[in-house]
């Protein structure tokens, strides 16, 4: 069987590239296992900075394999979204505390807009094609419900209500994307950006990722605690002695991420 995800690592960053091009990347049970263990396996390995997700061909995911579904609605599997997906996980994918760049390429439809949204940073193609179809089909988008933590809530009801894709710049405007680049430059800014936050170091990076997401829910009161608790932890480690030692001594710091 094909490989549906192909995993490549570049000094510290790892580039995840779904591998359906003739499906456009849709998400059948292999990709979805096959993506699954490699944002795992990105998530253990302490030499791994920051990840990149993209898609080959001229898609970066057109969404769940319809076919699939269809298919096992025809041999009687009744569908759940439980089997998936989580009331305090709303993505098909592992969680990880390391950054993540979507490089959007092509259309990111329905799921393929799920796996750009698990991203924290998003770059497009000036000529991807971004939505939320679930609707057009009967289903439901379960990551929309928490987009509007992030943008507003007109631009995301518009997504779901029309089910129609959107240009990149469109979902620029939107703000859920960073940078809209020409398509031959997608996957060459994307690195730059990666080696841009492998520069810096890591612990200090994942900590504030986990502080920025979990502080969304809590108070003021709440978060700040968590962050003092975190920070006190960091300063345990040691890169947190490297990199004053790093300053005093005028070098470039040597991160162990640990």
């Amino acid at each position: 069987m094909a490989e549906t995800v192909i995993y490549e690592k570049k000094n510290h960053v790892v580039i995840m590239t779904m591998n359906r091009p003739d499906a456009l990347n849709s998400i059948n049970r292999q990709l979805r296992k096959e993506l699954s263990e490699a944002i795992t396996q990105f998530d253990e390995d302490l030499d791994a900075y920051v990840g990149i997700i993209t898609g080959a061909g001229r898609a970066f995911c057109s969404g769940r394999d319809l076919k699939e579904r269809a298919a096992d609605n025809a041999e009687g599997i009744q569908a759940r979204a439980s089997h998936s997906l989580t009331p305090d996980r709303p993505f098909m994918f592992p969680q990880t505390w390391k950054p993540l760049i979507a490089a959007v390429n092509g259309f990111a439809l329905a799921g393929g807009w799920s796996i750009a949204q698990l991203c924290d940073l998003r770059l497009a193609s000036e000529d991807a094609k971004l939505g939320i179809t679930e609707t057009k089909w009967s289903l439901l988008p379960p990551f929309g419900t928490i987009l509007p933590k992030s943008m507003p809530m007109s631009a995301v009801l518009e997504l779901v209500f029309t089910a129609q894709p959107v240009t990149a710049q469109r979902a620029y405007d939107m703000g859920f994307l960073n940078k809209v680049v020409p398509a031959d430059k997608l996957m060459d800014e994307a690195m730059a950006l990666a080696e841009q936050i492998a520069e810096n170091a890591p612990l200090a990076v994942q900590y504030f990722k986990e502080l920025a997401y979990r502080g969304q829910n809590m108070t003021v009161q709440d978060i700040s605690a968590l962050t003092y608790h975190m920070y006190d932890a960091l300063l345990t480690t040691e890169d947190s002695k490297e990199g004053p030692k790093a300053f005093a001594e005028k070098r470039k710091p040597k991160w162990q991420g640990k």
